[in-house]
């Protein structure tokens, strides 16, 4: 076994109740889907081989630092998840906190396919989560236009910007909501996951701070880009400068992962 892989272990075995699925068997992701039985919360799910490297991320190399997250967060929370894409990081909340009311938004059909066959599979996650086939925007627009790879799975690198990644060669419309009218509906939004390959900014942004307010906690992954205040250094005075307090740890040159509490 790698030393990485012996590093992310100890997130695999707490948040995996089958690993030697994933420690004996991933050799075989390409040739069938794994299988994964999550704990203590059982859900059962899938994963094919264009959503490995989100469990990867997710399950193994716990990306969110799901035990810390969580104490941050109350028992029951209303999570909102903007760029859900295959929903793992809404199934790994689930399996730790069976209360928590997720609502997911996944602007991809075949992201929101993926996502609906776990729900169809597990009663938990028909009972806690909801997943809409909308985009998540700061200003309020009807449709926008996603870039996209040209494929039939799932995929996690969908942008606004064309730019983003040279593997979008497809463009798509897809229904949009702001995010002001989403927190408006509830009076406290416990967690804000945010995936979603570079509209973090756009978002936030052009985000009330009325609104931004009722906000507890967020959890954000933000990439570097080339316009004027994309990049993590602008969000985080943007975010300090709304009354949160900010970690940033660095994933990557291009990529940190943000946590902004209240």
């Amino acid at each position: 076994m790698k030393k990485a892989d012996l590093k992310n272990f100890p997130h695999l075995f707490s948040n995996i109740s089958n690993w030697v699925e994933y420690t004996f068997y991933k050799g075989e992701r390409n040739k069938r889907n794994l299988r994964f039985v999550t704990k203590p919360n059982k859900i059962r799910f899938e994963v094919t081989p264009t959503s490995y490297w989100v469990f990867k991320e997710v399950f193994v190399e716990d990306f969110y630092n799901i035990k810390e997250l969580l104490k941050k967060v109350p028992e029951a929370p209303l999570v909102i998840d903007i760029g859900a894409n295959a929903g793992l990081f809404d199934v790994l909340i689930l399996s730790k906190r069976k209360k928590a009311r997720i609502i997911a938004f996944e602007p991809l059909a075949n992201n929101k396919a993926y996502i609906q066959k776990m729900i169809d599979a597990n009663p938990l996650l028909q009972r806690q989560l909801t997943v809409h086939q909308k985009a998540v925007t700061g200003t309020e627009v009807d449709h926008i236009k996603l870039y996209m790879e040209d494929t039939a799975q799932n995929t996690e690198i969908a942008s606004i910007y064309a730019t983003f990644d040279p593997r979008n060669t497809k463009t798509v419309e897809v229904p949009a909501v702001s995010l002001s009218s989403v927190i408006r509906q509830h009076p406290q939004v416990d967690l804000l996951k945010m995936d979603c390959e570079g509209s973090e900014y756009d978002i936030l942004y052009n985000t009330p701070a009325e609104d931004l307010k009722r906000i507890r906690l967020m959890a954000l992954e933000t990439h570097e880009m080339k316009g004027e205040g994309q990049n993590t250094k602008a969000l985080d005075a943007f975010l300090k400068g709304h009354g949160f307090k900010t970690v940033i740890t660095p994933i990557t040159p291009e990529t940190y992962y943000l946590e902004a509490f209240a």
